[in-house]
């Protein structure tokens, strides 16, 4: 029969752990041992239990879906070899720890802390949430050590394996992830097709480890330039890829940022939207440093795909050809940032033809069920209305119709 952990072991068991120690950093369990610290024999959970519950509403077993989620989000010194696809050289010291911390763990699983109060709580076993979950939990440490290993080399480790995509916050120096990132798919940018099979190309490659270039992607706003960036991600949902957009003013961060990515075992496109550099800026040359040569070169795990309405990324002006000595000295040094990228891919303005075929494959897309000519039409008046033709303009257009339709179809007094 099961014995009931009281709240003081649970303090013990977290201040045992070894590799897996970083747990106890976590808020909600930093929170549970101030709690029980304080009063250990009738420590007041509810407050802390409504926490877990909200966590996870729908769990059989919200405390063993809590703690399980944790062990397979740390980013051990095991979870990161792992990632790296190094289980078969981790020392052997290592593995012991680490099934000492699953032993203790799995105990910790078994804790009931909903006990007690008026919530419907299953047993842990019955969660069922994957097989390592089910080894842990019926002890079987062995098989969970294993299925942990394939798990962290397969998805990563940490926050990178939990998400897949990040923006750079230069305040913090961290990477914060994006909870609700963008679905699109290349399937919903209509036309650009060499584009987008070069994207793809290059991004096999670099995911193969073979040689792969950094990629400007350049042309007309609404385009599709950094649709075409984020498809990417939904495209290769399934690989160890991850995309993290730096701001421009913050490339002086690149040491800070590669330095954090070097050794993972994970591939990394580093995103710059909007890429371009009035005359008077010099924050071009920290770039041209990140994209070739430096003291900090950039790891083999990390390319550089960047967007820019300029072809050559640096405002050209007169002042620069003034100087008959060294005017083409400056030009030739704006200039080769650009060529700097290997690889560029300009995205054009679509011809009305080709405008009219992205209305009419989004309109397919949506459903939406009118004449081909009233929505050729309608489609044209609209682009005159934006001034500007642009796959983002037929976009904006088609989701104009699909809501003027789907109001018009609403019962009355809805």
């Amino acid at each position: 029969m099961k014995v009931q952990l009281e709240p003081g072991k649970i303090v013990q068991l977290f201040d045992r752990l070894i590799i897996y120690r970083s747990l106890k950093e976590d808020p909600l369990i930093s929170q549970l041992i101030r709690i029980i610290t304080a009063e250990p024999f009738n420590p007041p959970l509810s407050g802390w239990l409504g926490s877990i519950l909200e966590c996870y509403p729908k769990s059989l077993n919200a405390w063993a879906s809590f703690l399980w989620e944790l062990i397979e989000n740390d980013a051990n010194y095991f979870a990161l070899r792992c990632e790296r696809g190094e289980y078969q050289k981790i020392p052997a010291n290592i593995i012991y720890a680490v099934q000492h911390d699953l032993k203790i763990l799995g105990a910790l699983l078994h804790w009931e802390p909903f006990s007690g109060f008026p919530i419907h709580i299953v047993p842990g076993q019955e969660v069922n949430l994957n097989p390592g979950f089910d080894s842990l939990y019926s002890s079987k440490i062995d098989a969970c050590l294993q299925w942990l290993a394939e798990f962290y080399q397969k998805r990563g480790a940490g926050i990178f394996g939990k998400y897949h995509s990040f923006i750079w916050n230069s305040t913090e120096r961290s990477f914060k992830p994006v909870t609700n990132p963008d679905q699109i798919t290349f399937d919903h940018l209509i036309g650009y097709e060499h584009q987008k099979k070069t994207l793809i190309r290059n991004t096999l490659q670099f995911l193969n480890g073979l040689p792969a270039n950094n990629i400007l992607l350049y042309g007309d706003r609404g385009t599709g330039k950094s649709s075409s960036i984020k498809a990417l991600t939904n495209h290769f949902s399934k690989e160890k890829l991850r995309l993290i957009e730096v701001n421009k003013e913050d490339l002086s961060d690149f040491a800070t940022i590669v330095a954090a990515l070097r050794d993972r075992g994970l591939k990394f496109i580093l995103f710059v939207d909007d890429l371009s550099f009035e005359d008077e800026e010099v924050k071009y040359k920290h770039l041209k440093a990140v994209l070739e040569g430096g003291l900090q070169t950039k790891p083999s795990n990390t390319l550089i795909y960047a967007t820019s309405n300029r072809r050559h990324l640096v405002a050209e002006t007169f002042a620069d050809r003034e100087e008959e000595i060294h005017g083409n000295d400056v030009i030739q040094e704006k200039l080769s940032l650009s060529d700097r990228f290997g690889v560029t891919l300009t995205y054009s303005t679509p011809t009305r033809e080709e405008y009219l075929t992205i209305v009419k494959e989004l309109s397919a897309q949506r459903g939406i069920k009118l004449p081909p000519s009233e929505i050729e039409a309608r489609a044209i008046q609209w682009e005159n209305y934006q001034n500007g033709r642009s796959g983002r303009t037929a976009k904006q257009f088609v989701d104009q119709l699909a809501g003027e339709l789907g109001l018009a179809n609403l019962k009355p007094g809805v």
